[in-house]
């Protein structure tokens, strides 16, 4: 198994390894281009921001829009690209910056959601791995990350961006704190990578056989919880799972525990969603779910807004040994993603 293991570490699909030393490098490279941005954007006049991308490259955007609609009074969306084409928006235009994330840079539905802002006069920021792909060369600004950290870095270019934009609208010591334990979280990353490997061995052991995963999740952690639950587990574990907001369980879900005994991740925060996650918990435990728990109590001196951050290693561990226990060895090899089998187009590379 540790053959294996070190097979995992160079995958595309675990980025555990490399996630603290590109964070450290992407926010010394990239944080003052970022911040820049959004000095543009106030200094501009924007009016609406678009966050735009599918699968992971959708959901790791989400935090953009969560922080503006918190800290800042500029309105924005978060779509998935073919909605954001359908929808087509009346605000967008001139005055409308769109953000359009994907690792490949050439993925048929961002591609093309790319196209349509384009078309519409609105500015747009490629977030991509390289520069040098379709999307980096139609956009008409890149943020290249270089990394196979395809979930975290787009996040911290996220966060970034909302957050010295609500400094600049006044909220600064409400923002200062997110922005000083973004740039501390590399050495705990670090850590993790280290800590996280046993008791998630442990967790996948008595999991092995489990074939279908409830994710919920809410506040910050939304699109951490989308993440696990719908392209990573189904995707990677290849067996059936899903993911709903934490607190509308309540409204429908729960009655399935009347029959079902269904094996539940449940992600916490210490924002202000906690309480009623806390009381999804405690139903779901007196109704003898099989509960897998990751809490941000766990980490008390990091900020609640954070948490996306600082779940995913422990999360992805506990995927990676997963997928190894299931006898899935090859981390990156797919069965329809990547093959042209989903993807239409020139250029297009995903899904």
């Amino acid at each position: 198994m540790e053959q294996l293991i070190e097979k995992a570490v160079q995958s595309l699909l675990f980025t555990a390894p490399v996630l603290g030393d590109d964070l450290e490098r992407f926010l010394a490279e990239e944080g003052e281009r970022i911040r820049h941005l959004a000095r543009r954007a106030v200094d501009e006049g924007v009016q609406h921001i678009y966050w735009v991308g599918s699968g992971n490259s959708w959901v790791n955007l989400y935090s953009g829009k969560y922080l503006l609609d918190h800290f800042t009074t500029l309105p924005s969306d978060v779509f998935t690209s073919y909605d954001f084409i359908w929808r087509n928006p009346k605000r967008l235009g001139p005055n409308s910056w769109v953000f359009l994330a994907s690792f490949s840079g050439g993925t048929e539905d961002t591609v093309a959601a790319l196209r349509h802002a384009n078309a519409h006069a609105a500015h747009t920021i490629a977030l991509v791995n390289k520069a040098n792909s379709l999307m980096g060369g139609e956009a008409q600004e890149v943020i290249a990350y270089n990394s196979k950290a395809l979930y975290i870095l787009p996040l911290a270019a996220a966060y970034l961006f909302a957050l010295e934009l609500a400094r600049l609208q006044g909220s600064a010591g409400e923002v200062d704190p997110v922005v000083q334990g973004l740039y501390e979280l590399p050495v705990l990353l670090k850590r993790q990578f280290i800590d996280q490997k046993e008791p998630a061995r442990l967790l996948a052991e008595q999991f092995k056989d489990e074939r279908i995963f409830y994710t919920l999740a809410s506040g910050p952690l939304w699109g951490l919880g989308y993440k696990f639950g719908l392209t990573v587990f189904m995707e990677n574990l290849r067996v059936h799972g899903s993911f709903m907001d934490a607190t509308e369980f309540r409204h429908g879900p729960a009655e399935m525990l009347d029959r079902e005994k269904p094996t539940m991740v449940l992600l916490m925060g210490t924002d202000e969603s906690r309480p009623i996650v806390e009381r999804v918990r405690d139903l779901c435990a007196a109704h003898d779910a099989r509960l897998l728990i990751y809490d941000m109590a766990d980490y008390p001196d990091v900020h609640p807004l954070l948490a996306p951050f600082v779940l995913m290693i422990p999360l992805q561990w506990f995927a990676v040994w997963s997928a190894l226990l299931r006898g899935i060895t090859d981390l990156d090899e797919r069965a329809l993603m990547g093959r042209g089998i989903l993807g239409r187009g020139q250029g297009i590379t995903w899904p």
